[in-house]
């Protein structure tokens, strides 16, 4: 039975207003979820009926609201209930029908356009978290309840932030199964920043794999109980592909996805993932920070191109296998495929920038002849062309250079060199 009806006022913490019940939405673990009317708006409320959680929790939730979410794809808290019978509850924004939760996404019931928008979601998950550990905090229960995602465009929200807590501080959670550090499985540690880049490798690698990183053929033989969890996820958990020790390999039948992906990606993107499941199982200095997610996910999108109107990706430090209509652009920090409608970002031609969504260049074929390609510069500054054996010209702003091989472009803070 749910504890409010239509149209039953709820008394808000500190500012003398309500918030309206508008109609019941869902139950969870903790409590239930409504729709309501607050300062003319509609919003969610999730009211916990099911928990009473402590002071020291409520008072964390206020000042979470204090501050602010640290970028936009959080569901935020913006306002707290005063308790009622020592209960209460918080009010967020509601979720948009466009975005699907991430588990639709591994069961197929939900799929990206493109490869390009996958990586767009992977680098704004990532962007997130790396604004919330820069504030200080950690989130300290990812998994794959965590998040929702627009597969039209790549965008996420991040819910159930209300763990959220200031580094060295915990509010009683230690996480969800299978997506735990393996020192929060074992009780060594609390959950922390360190424990939220373990999950979000996790939640990265299913992204992109949809299988489990460490779960294969050993895993499956036993009973995912507390005991045999704690031995699996926790005291040895091994990598499906651990190139010192093949025990866990994905088996064929239960493990499909991973073993047909696996391959597929760039070898920045598999490098990084063994890395963060082999040293970053135990070594907590070994696992992926944001910003080396960031480098890692711009680097393998670099290397994805549509060619015929089917996406591909190049391997890029294997040019003796470039495709027909694919040029490299070589700068001073990756090698970046181009075919036509190529788009290059600003973080992959400004070393400066971390911008991986504001387009700056866009590949075309020449129409007179499909196989001449030219960089259409999209950005606000000049670019120094200087093509082979010829002098140095000048490429304003909505102009194109040629993609001639051997043609150096200087893009103001980068250099790149066609090939």
């Amino acid at each position: 039975m749910s504890t409010f009806k239509t149209g039953d006022l709820v008394p808000l913490a500190g500012n003398n207003s309500t918030v309206r019940i508008l109609n019941y939405i869902a139950e969870g673990g903790q409590g239930e979820v409504y729709k309501v009317e607050y300062q003319g708006r509609e919003y969610a409320l999730k009211w916990y009926s099911k928990m009473q959680p402590s002071d020291a929790f409520y008072e964390n939730l206020k000042h979470n609201i204090q501050i602010g979410a640290p970028k936009q794809y959080f569901l935020w808290p913006i306002a707290i209930t005063e308790k009622i019978r020592g209960k209460f509850g918080y009010v967020m924004a509601l979720r948009p029908s466009n975005y699907r939760e991430y588990g639709e996404f591994l069961l197929g019931e939900a799929r990206f356009k493109s490869w390009d928008l996958l990586f767009k979601a992977a680098l704004n998950i990532v962007e997130s978290y790396f604004a919330l550990h820069s504030m200080g905090y950690s989130y300290q229960d990812l998994n794959e309840g965590s998040f929702f995602i627009d597969p039209q465009n790549g965008n996420v929200l991040i819910c159930d932030n209300d763990n959220v807590a200031p580094f060295g501080v915990n509010l009683g959670v230690k996480g969800f199964p299978r997506y735990m550090a393996p020192e929060v499985v074992t009780n060594k540690t609390r959950p922390n920043a360190h424990t939220d880049r373990f999950s979000l490798a996790i939640i990265l690698f299913r992204l992109f794999y949809i299988d489990h990183p460490l779960e294969g053929k050993y895993t499956i033989q036993f009973p995912l109980t507390d005991n045999y969890g704690a031995q699996l996820f926790g005291e040895n958990p091994i990598f499906v592909y651990d190139p010192k020790n093949a025990v866990n390999r994905p088996d064929p039948e239960a493990h499909p996805n991973v073993i047909r992906r696996w391959p597929m990606f760039p070898p920045d993107l598999t490098a990084a993932f063994t890395k963060a499941f082999t040293d970053g199982l135990k070594d907590i200095n070994s696992r992926i920070t944001e910003q080396q997610w960031r480098e890692i996910l711009v680097k393998a999108r670099g290397m994805l191109v549509v060619i015929n109107g089917k996406e591909q990706f190049v391997n890029c430090y294997n040019p003796k296998n470039l495709p027909n209509g694919c040029r490299l652009l070589h700068t001073e920090d990756q090698i970046i495929a181009l075919a036509p409608n190529s788009i290059l970002y600003r973080c992959q031609i400004d070393k400066l920038s971390t911008d991986y969504q504001s387009p700056v260049g866009l590949v075309r074929a020449s129409n007179a002849d499909q196989s001449v390609f030219g960089l259409g510069n999209l950005s606000n500054m000049e670019w120094k062309v200087s093509l082979p054996n010829r002098n140095a010209v000048v490429v304003p702003p909505k102009a194109f250079a040629p993609l001639i091989p051997g043609t150096v472009i200087d893009f103001g803070n980068t250099r790149g060199k066609v090939f």
